[in-house]
């Protein structure tokens, strides 16, 4: 069974001993822990989670993006937290291996040794790269492109001028005009009541985009099960985890979303 964990998992999968006071589910992920420590689980993180998950909310805008926006090369890529390294350095140790999510512009801000990346074993690269972006189009409405219409709306009310591009870029010169309505609003908030306010927006927005680049890079693989805390109940409409887009990503592209209790079930 080969089983992709969403960064909500991984956290308690991982390190139980920091996490065991908030998992919702501890006893369902220590039975998962052992099945993966057994080899009757195959199990998978995503390179998504490894990015801007992995760092703080104010310094994706104040340290990541304000370089992309300013067209500084090369990009000084943060680091996370020593938790978020222990997490992800105990989740290997475990036996986890890792998807590639080549989303351009963005890579993992930890680094892994070569034999933790996941090999190409249903698909060839070609055929893997072509199944990633293949989900990530069919979803034109979630993901980045709720943060780059945050972002336009923010360049017309900061009075920027700019021009919203409808791509992520490939480089920090690309993304000169991006990003730069987001930046004014964290440093002097209009459309919101207070930074506060929009850094909880911000937040939730890049939890969504990151939400589906690990969904995209679990069909890429085209692995058994994806295993998530998340259960979508207060998902937006236009949100990857939403019940009605749960349904439709099932049906076309085979995505089987379970809970840890879920797996559970499935392997006891």
């Amino acid at each position: 069974m080969h089983v992709t964990f969403d960064t909500n998992v991984i956290n308690p999968l991982a390190c139980p001993d920091m996490y065991e006071k908030t998992c919702p589910d501890m006893a369902s992920v220590d039975v998962i822990r052992e099945s993966i420590q057994s080899g009757r689980i195959h199990a998978y993180l995503s390179e998504a989670s490894t990015s801007l998950e992995a760092i703080s909310n104010e310094e994706r805008l104040d340290s990541f993006l304000r370089q992309f926006a300013s067209g500084k090369i090369p990009i000084q890529l943060p680091k996370p937290s020593s938790e978020r390294i222990r997490v992800f350095s105990e989740a290997i140790q475990l036996g986890l291996r890792v998807l590639h999510a080549p989303r351009l512009g963005l890579t993992t801000f930890i680094e892994f040794p070569e034999t933790a990346w996941a090999e190409d074993t249903n698909y060839l690269i070609d055929e893997r790269q072509h199944r990633y972006h293949e989900y990530i189009r069919f979803q034109p409405d979630t993901g980045v492109e709720t943060i780059k219409r945050l972002d336009a709306e923010l360049i017309g009310i900061h009075g920027l001028g700019a021009t919203h591009l409808s791509t992520l870029p490939s480089s920090p010169i690309a993304a000169n005009s991006m990003w730069k309505g987001l930046l004014a609003e964290y440093g002097s908030p209009i459309k919101f009541r207070s930074k506060k306010k929009f850094l909880a927006e911000f937040r939730d927005r890049v939890a969504e985009w990151f939400d589906m680049d690990i969904q995209a890079s679990h069909y890429a693989y085209g692995h058994d099960y994806l295993c998530t805390f998340d259960s979508g109940s207060k998902a937006g409409p236009y949100a990857i985890m939403h019940p009605n887009r749960v349904s439709i990503n099932s049906s076309r592209f085979g995505i089987q979303i379970v809970s840890p209790s879920e797996l559970d079930a499935l392997i006891t």
